[in-house]
């Protein structure tokens, strides 16, 4: 790895600003992908055994941008888009780009009441929707007036009475067409929900300029660059979404399996030689086998795997693994550099990245000291432009131009940023302060362990304690692995004050629309939290 300083990294990301070749908008977007790939590249969803190289998914987006736009959409037009992991879903939201369309990404486990709630607060107007997931849109009580029989474009299906047809809008396009207006890499891309720890989930409005600087950055600040890239999450999320941007960036193929899966992942690796992924959490303390090594991965992005995690998965597949922090209303935000060799970076978000600035600041909006933990506040090129139609959420959320992250972080006397938790996240055990974030990661390298959720419990003595909720790997049990072992390597991990007091034993957990663990809705399945959970006090 190639010896550089902090300063260095700082100083490629500041030129990356300065003197960045990113695409102006998703028409260029397109453009440079068949100039760098031309016939390679592209799309490949693997389980479908459908692929699209680059110039093909050029001729197939503007097809489809033909077909939609013959129905009625254009510039501004929203258009929610509800499809499990297909080529279609890449496709239409390519489509919707070069119009300068606005795509509603939806979580396809909405049921009616939720897709009642997106539908109207973004102002949908089209629907796109897979057949097999028509039947909460047939049960929906507050369809918005807009959205039609005929608005609603179904993949999946040639002929259905009432609906139209994804495949026939598609085949009355032309491959020729290009659409007569203008568009900029400031018009609105996506109205991309997000749910916080309060509140109804709120529309994040990202900017065709948002997308490019997401996805564009990594690989050009690689000096290898990446080929193939695999992106296994539900693409209503943003990260497949930023990734198929860095692949038509980069000219390379974007592998997508139908669904996620944690013990397919080395398999899919090696199979399509991938050279950049996320990384599974539920698999960031498995030791692996010896032949896992054996890879083409040049970075992993592992995030929030702490100093352990990151260190197993670097050891398990011999290549570089970093670490960061973004989210949907400011992108990537903070970035490990890729050469930059320090094992102090371990565990930590890195520094600021392009187009980025950071504070951390107390309850006051006052910079707190090297050391101190603080809320971090970010400002820059390409965060969202607002929540849709939630001007007074806005306005909380910034202050002057600088976004509240509502995470808590500390930065050590290196210039390393590092997490701590949620500013409601935290534990006040006693006069101690604990992040869930912290034992939650020591808990997730427990064997056996595949999630972890950490929450306060109302204590009398001490004010709050540390209960783990504990979700395990198939075909393991509260038997197989005790409390006493897991609070054992607790000790090995946590200072004593972290370990947790109480354990229970899950079967699945509650999740929010970006399928997180839903704390709120966990803590509120029992009056007395200690109810029902394993009490190492009463224990001993």
């Amino acid at each position: 790895m190639t010896e550089l300083t902090l300063e260095d990294c700082a100083a490629q990301f500041r030129a990356l600003e300065r003197d960045n070749d990113f695409p102006a908008d998703f028409r260029a977007l397109l453009d440079r992908a068949v100039d760098c790939a031309g016939f390679g590249g592209g799309i490949n969803c693997f389980d479908q055994e459908r692929t699209l190289n680059a110039v093909e998914l050029r001729d197939e987006v503007y097809r489809v941008a033909d077909g939609l736009q013959r129905i009625g959409v254009g510039r501004g037009t929203h258009v929610a888009v509800m499809l499990l992991n297909c080529i279609e879903f890449p496709v239409t939201w390519l489509a919707l780009g070069v119009l300068g369309a606005v795509q509603v990404a939806v979580n396809t486990g909405f049921t009616s009441r939720e897709l009642d709630y997106t539908f109207n607060d973004a102002d949908v107007e089209f629907l796109v929707v897979g057949q097999a997931l028509l039947g909460p849109i047939e049960n929906l009580q507050q369809r918005p007036a807009a959205i039609t029989d005929a608005r609603i474009i179904v993949v999946g299906a040639t002929a259905l009475p009432d609906y139209s047809s994804w495949q026939l809008m598609r085949d009355s396009g032309t491959v020729d067409y290009r659409p007569n207006w203008p568009i900029s890499g400031q018009d609105l891309l996506n109205i991309q929900y997000t749910s916080g720890s309060t509140g109804l989930p709120k529309g994040c409005m990202l900017s065709q300029r948002s997308w490019l600087i997401f996805g564009c950055q990594s690989p050009a600040l690689s000096k290898e660059g990446f080929s193939n890239i695999l992106a296994d999450h539900s693409f209503f999320y943003l990260d497949p979404q930023w990734q198929l941007v860095m692949a038509l960036y980069s000219g390379a193929t974007l592998h997508i399996p139908e669904r996620l899966s944690s013990s397919k992942f080395v398999e899919r690796v090696k199979a399509h030689s991938i050279e950049f992924t996320l990384f599974p959490r539920p698999i960031v303390g498995e030791y692996g086998e010896p032949e896992d090594v054996d890879n083409s991965l040049k970075l992993i992005l592992a995030v929030a795997s702490g100093v352990e995690g990151t260190r197993n998965i670097r050891r398990r597949f011999g290549c570089p693994v970093s670490d960061g922090f973004g989210m949907t209303e400011v992108g990537a935000c903070l970035r490990v550099p890729d050469e930059l060799d320090d094992p102090d970076l371990d565990g930590t978000c890195g520094i600021p990245g392009p187009f980025r600035e950071c504070r951390i600041v107390n309850e006051e909006g006052v910079d707190v000291t090297p050391g101190q933990t603080g809320e971090l506040w970010v400002r820059g090129e390409g965060l969202m432009l607002g929540y849709y139609n939630k001007p007074e959420a806005t306005a909380e959320a910034f202050v002057g131009d600088w976004f509240r992250t509502g995470d808590l972080f500390t930065q050590n006397a290196k210039g390393y940023y590092r997490i701590v938790g949620r500013v409601k996240d935290m534990i006040r055990r006693s006069s101690e302060n604990i992040s869930a974030l912290e034992v939650e990661q020591a808990l997730t390298m427990v064997d056996g362990v595949k999630q972890v959720a950490v929450v306060a419990v109302p204590d009398d003595y001490r004010g709050e304690e540390v209960k783990a909720y504990l979700l395990l790997e198939d075909g393991e049990s509260s038997v197989s692995v005790p409390p006493h072992r897991v609070l054992a390597d607790c000790r090995d991990r946590l200072a004593v004050y972290k370990i947790p007091r109480f354990l229970e034993y899950v079967s699945d957990f509650p999740y929010t629309p970006s399928q997180k663990v839903a704390k709120a809705e966990l803590v509120k399945q029992k009056a007395d939290l200690r109810e029902g959970a394993w009490d190492a006090l009463s224990a001993d």
